[in-house]
């Protein structure tokens, strides 16, 4: 029975496997083991396998800021959370239980979790005084783990006003993302680069971890500021003429 399960989720979705017109590599990596794992989890609630998700990801904090694991064994947990984070929708549309909630749990703990890994390279940091807490590049680090959240806040604000401006304006019709439409390739290039940074540390390669952090902050600062600046140029090309008509009563 699971292994017609994962046939066929396999058949469905085999598209999305290393096919970079609609994944990066590594989303097809964590999509093809969440399909290798869902029948673990088929019998729970979907929305349940988020919250574990979310749990693997604070239990890598928890672990390395009061017990001091070995920063490659606390990766573990996030590729845990990354893989469950495909899970729940297969499950989800496997069951037939989607729902709104989930994918708005499923985008918050996503925040949630690339945040406690931030948190986590920079405790790694500072805690093996590669830097002083007065350097200009901790500042930097600093501000580029606040600006991981803030792009999604940015794009969530993006696609709820652009589906209010449809529903209030049947003749316009502006895409809610366009992740795949500006700059899609280098998008994917850059979630890969930084995931390629978190599975080095993982199998613990003579590379620097040091070095690496550095350029996974670097890239994760780019992603930011890319995706910033996009959805603030289509905020103001789609909304800027669009009204609502009960404002100006």
């Amino acid at each position: 029975m699971k292994k017609m399960l994962i046939k066929k989720l396999f058949k469905e979705n085999k598209i999305f496997f290393f096919n970079y017109n609609y994944n990066s590599f590594f989303e097809g990596l964590y999509r093809f083991l969440g399909i290798l794992v869902s029948p673990l989890f088929i019998k729970l609630n979907p929305n349940f396998i988020s919250l574990l998700s979310l749990i693997c990801g604070l239990m890598g904090l928890v672990f390395f800021i009061f017990f001091s694991l070995q920063i490659n064994l606390i990766i573990i947990f996030f590729i845990f959370s990354f893989i469950l984070d495909f899970t729940d929708g297969v499950v989800a549309r496997t069951t037939e239980k989607t729902s709104f909630y989930g994918r708005f749990i499923d985008g918050l703990f996503d925040i949630f979790v690339m945040s406690f890994l931030h948190i986590v390279f920079l405790t790694y940091i500072i805690n093996n005084k590669f830097i002083n807490i007065f350097d200009i590049y901790f500042i930097f680090f600093l501000f580029v783990t606040t600006l991981m959240p803030i792009q999604h806040l940015i794009l969530d604000r993006f696609s709820s006003l652009a589906r209010w401006c449809n529903e209030i304006n049947n003749n316009k019709k502006i895409k809610p993302y366009y992740r795949n439409v500006f700059f899609a390739k280098i998008t994917k290039f850059l979630f890969d680069s930084q995931h390629l940074c978190i599975w080095i540390i993982f199998f613990n390669f003579s590379l620097s971890n040091f070095f690496v952090i550095k350029f996974f902050f670097i890239l994760s600062g780019i992603a930011s500021f890319l995706n910033i600046f996009i959805y603030i140029y289509l905020g103001r090309k789609n909304f800027f003429e669009v009204k609502n008509p009960t404002d100006n009563d």
